[in-house]
């Protein structure tokens, strides 16, 4: 018993030492790195070498640490290396290393380090190949990820493309497309269809998806430096605080003279016609709505069932879901596949964000926001769709539950010059989890026109 006690110490006294080393190591190795210093292996993924620099500087991926484990073409997949970047108002991120992988595609995840998985995609595409799961072009489209601070709430942004900093005016395109996810707003359900637009797009703009606030999990090893430039909302989980959210996020990462398309899933739809209500500044040439729920959701048919569970009942939700976040990794990676499994072809990504969603303080926050859209999204705001109805395209299901087809004839009746348009492939609302590159395509085909005039 004395041996296991002594054992159990120091463990403890060595992960504290470990820590200890990390937050030295991102101050100190953020200073010796401009000088060509490295900084130590992260205590969590000792297998893993980790340089540190800012945004802009080539990272140093040739270190020690990298020639003692070899060749890259002998290093498993799925440990590549990783770089802490500290950009001017995003706060650390992790990003794979140039030299080691340059594309980032997401079939799946092996087993490591929990900080690792929930940011690393690179590496993972030589299983795939070898697997023969997804195509070679996929492999090479270049994503970055960011983890920052929007209006207090931790934020996270997907970018696809080279471009990561958009006010690099000399080789950056002047149109970002945006997408505003549904809810629950997490970036990584939406993955598949960003790289499917991208290249659909002959990777000419940059495509981005930004997260809902609070809509996120953040990494246990990553430190968000605070947005002091915005001031807190009172209410930034809510369906205003999100519209404010995702302004500020636009006022803060993209340049005033930017082009923008932007593209609402869902609750998207509402925020961005909100968007462009509130903000007219906005250059935006086309904003595409992808199954709006932009009226009347509680009294839509899924609506009436939701309502009570969401407004009444919230909290004794939360007990189940909190239980079964209790359950190993391994066992609600097979319930999520479970649920996804009536899917014809389900998009390993939103198993993947499935998983990250299992999480409590993320949960709260994806209930109390559509707690809100059963309360707040009543009537279809007609003023602002005839004032800007040339720049927008509307897209219903013929099966959505959400906004049925009565709502598409209702605004066809309404705006009869309208671009609205049914679905008549047989898409759910939830596109993302088995349709991302088909819906790509269709959005890629209406923005056609748009483009040829830039």
């Amino acid at each position: 018993m004395a041996q296991i006690k002594r054992c159990l110490l120091r463990g403890k006294l060595f992960r504290q030492r470990s820590s200890s080393r990390l937050r030295e190591g991102i101050v100190l190795g953020a200073k010796t790195n401009s000088q060509g210093g490295k900084c130590s292996p992260s205590p969590r993924n000792r297998e893993l070498p980790v340089a540190i620099s800012y945004a802009g500087q080539v990272p140093m991926a040739n270190g020690d640490a990298a020639d003692a484990r070899g060749p890259v073409s002998a290093r498993p997949p799925s440990y590549d290396f990783l770089v802490w970047r500290k950009s001017r108002g995003f706060g650390f991120h992790l990003s794979p290393v140039a030299s080691a992988t340059a594309s980032s595609a997401r079939p799946g995840r092996a087993a490591m380090p929990a900080s690792a998985s929930e940011t690393l995609r690179a590496g993972e595409q030589v299983a795939g190949e070898a697997a023969g799961n997804k195509p070679a072009l996929e492999e090479e489209i270049p994503v970055h990820e960011e983890f920052t601070s929007i209006c207090g709430a931790a934020t996270q942004i997907i970018k696809c493309g080279p471009w990561k900093n958009l006010f690099e005016k000399e080789s950056v395109p002047r149109l970002l497309f945006l997408v505003i996810p549904g809810n629950p707003g997490f970036t990584g359900y939406y993955w598949t269809f960003i790289q499917a637009l991208y290249c659909g797009l002959n990777r000419q703009y940059p495509v981005w998806v930004v997260s809902h606030a609070g809509h996120c999990r953040v990494p246990h090893d990553m430190e968000i430096v605070e947005d002091t430039d915005v001031k807190e909302l009172d209410d930034v989980f809510g369906l205003c605080g999100q519209t404010e959210h995702k302004l500020n996020f636009l006022r803060k990462t993209v340049p005033q003279d930017m082009k923008l398309v932007l593209i609402g899933h869902s609750i998207g739809c509402y925020i961005a016609l909100e968007m462009i209500k509130q903000a007219p500044e906005l250059e935006v040439i086309r904003c595409v709505m992808l199954f709006p729920t932009i009226e009347r959701m509680a009294q839509s048919p899924q609506g009436k069932i939701m309502t009570p569970l969401l407004c009444q009942f919230r909290y004794i939700v939360y007990m189940p879901i909190y239980l079964i976040m209790l359950l190993p990794q391994k066992i609600k990676s097979i319930l999520v596949r479970f649920v996804l499994r009536g899917l014809k072809h389900h998009d390993e990504s939103s198993v993947m964000a499935s998983l990250d969603l299992a999480n409590m303080d993320c949960v709260a926050n994806v209930m109390y926001l559509a707690s809100q859209e059963m309360r707040k999204v009543v009537e279809r705001d007609s003023s602002t769709i005839k004032k800007h109805l040339k720049k927008l395209t509307f897209y219903y299901g013929a099966t959505d539950l959400w906004c049925p087809v009565q709502y598409y004839e209702e605004m066809k009746a309404e705006f009869p010059d309208g671009d609205i348009r049914l679905c008549e492939k047989g898409i759910r609302h939830a596109f993302v989890l088995e349709a991302s590159k088909e819906v790509a395509a269709m959005v890629t085909e209406w923005v056609q026109d748009d483009l040829a005039r830039l």
